[in-house]
């Protein structure tokens, strides 16, 4: 059986905790109160990412000198790639934008199906366990089919789930951070009768 027991933060990690989960909170209220913020953050983030990645996959290809002509080749091509679409990406924030809230719509259709099939299907759940899950996948299809029907909307609902996941891992980060312990599971020895 495991068994949480807590033990003291090191003050660095304290105040790192309490630092960055202030900054997340501040980021994730400054998100909520413009929506367009958290689109526009997240199409930056994702244009820096893939012009990073592309620029080491070119070095790595270049620079590496054991691997084969072949792996070479791949790393200089992928590089390139990554590199064309980080630049596409800022280049296209609109085009981003739609591609984001689909990816966001299937997403959300395929998790809706797959909670009412399991709902349905999972016989040895509690009735009030398959009701949940029937009733998760039907909201879930609900906002699925409200993001293709208003892609503007998408966005506007794509920030504000992103602003809450940063508020939430905000607030805990500091909750942890001011409490000054962090949790540790270890597994103890369950005496035989």
């Amino acid at each position: 059986m495991d068994q949480m027991n807590y033990k003291s933060s090191p003050k660095l990690l304290r105040v790192s905790q309490m630092v960055l989960g202030a900054i997340a909170i501040i980021l994730s209220l400054a998100i909520l109160l413009n929506p367009g913020v958290g689109i526009t953050t997240l199409i930056i983030l994702l244009s820096i990412t893939l012009f990073v990645a592309g620029l080491e996959r070119v070095a790595a290809g270049i620079f590496t000198h054991n691997i084969t002509k072949s792996s070479r080749a791949g790393n200089i091509v992928l590089g390139v790639l990554a590199l064309g679409l980080g630049i596409g990406v800022m280049a296209f924030p609109v085009y981003t934008t739609i591609f984001l809230v689909a990816l966001l719509a299937v997403g959300l259709l395929f998790v809706g199906i797959a909670r009412i099939i399991q709902g349905i299907t999972n016989k040895q759940a509690s009735k009030w366990s398959r009701a949940g899950l029937i009733g998760v996948g039907i909201l879930s299809l609900a906002v699925s089919f409200i993001v293709f029907a208003h892609p503007v909307s998408g966005a506007i609902l794509l920030s504000i789930l992103l602003a809450a996941n940063l508020l939430i891992i905000g607030v805990e980060s500091v909750v942890q951070g001011a409490a000054g312990k962090e949790s540790v599971v270890t597994s103890s020895t369950v005496a035989k009768v």
